[in-house]
């Protein structure tokens, strides 16, 4: 399973991109960065999306991808994720009145997404990958992804807050992609807006322990750029106190998950 980060903030500037991954090179996470990140031959690689939840920074792409591929694909591209999140992007982004209507089923010509709800805690397969989506507490319905091929398991958390940790009654996977978004002197407006901070994320990774009596591998995505330094300087001691292997998730970078769990767990 080799994961390559696209984007891993959640503010577009000229040096940072918004939140989103891919896996091997087929099923995106989110898509805030899907056009900015692949060249035209990578994005006609793209054959599914999981969205996290419906917020800009994590679904923008969708249209200027459908611009990009229309025409030219084997099949439509399959788009995954809650009711909310589904409704709320075909409602918005693919009412034809800002870009073309790109679902198949009105725009069977040229049709670019296929959209899907799908319930918590109701795997699904998704080019041979079996998919879960769980829970997470956000400031609008959201999920995060277990993604599991060849014995090799992912849980990206999308955006969510600290009670992410009641995942973990569901879920153990052997590499974890979490948000962090601010540095700890912000907890108030973490909290609020239902996001981590470091010190947050330490509690998470405690919760984890505790449950599971190990630690997963942890990858750090979706920092606000301000914060980032912050964020930066304090995920050294969480590393330090809680045992486990952090580092970021930095845009253009891919791990081989099954070489990276070879060398080493936390």
């Amino acid at each position: 399973m080799l994961l390559r980060t696209l984007g891993a903030n959640n503010v577009e500037t000229r040096t940072t991109r918004m939140a989103g991954h891919i896996i091997d090179g087929a099923i995106a996470l989110d898509a805030g960065s899907l056009t900015r990140a692949l060249s035209i031959e990578e994005q006609r690689a793209v054959r599914a999306i999981l969205l996290s939840h419906r917020h800009f920074d994590h679904v923008k792409d969708l249209p200027a991808l459908g611009i990009a591929v229309r025409g030219d694909l084997p099949a439509p591209i399959d788009v995954y994720g809650i009711p909310d999140a589904i409704d709320a992007v075909c409602d918005t982004l693919m009412n034809g009145r800002l870009f073309p209507d790109f679902r198949a089923s009105p725009s069977p010509d040229a049709p670019v997404f296929r959209f899907h709800a799908v319930d918590f805690h109701a795997p699904f397969n998704a080019l041979g990958y079996a998919i879960t989506a769980v829970p997470a507490p956000h400031s609008v319905p959201a999920s995060g992804f277990l993604i599991e091929r060849g014995g090799v398991s992912l849980f990206y958390t999308g955006d969510a807050g600290p009670g992410i940790s009641a995942a973990w009654d569901y879920v153990a996977p052997d590499v974890l992609l979490a948000e962090t978004t601010f540095g700890s002197a912000n907890a108030a407006a973490a909290r609020a807006a239902g996001h981590l901070t470091p010190a947050m994320l330490a509690d998470v990774l405690n919760a984890f322990r505790k449950r599971h009596n190990r630690l997963p591998r942890v990858l750090i995505t979706h920092i606000n750029p301000a914060w980032e330094d912050a964020v930066r300087a304090e995920l050294p001691a969480v590393a330090q106190d809680t045992g486990a292997r952090i580092s970021i998730a930095e845009p253009d970078a891919a791990i081989d998950l099954r070489a990276e769990l070879r060398g080493g767990g936390a």
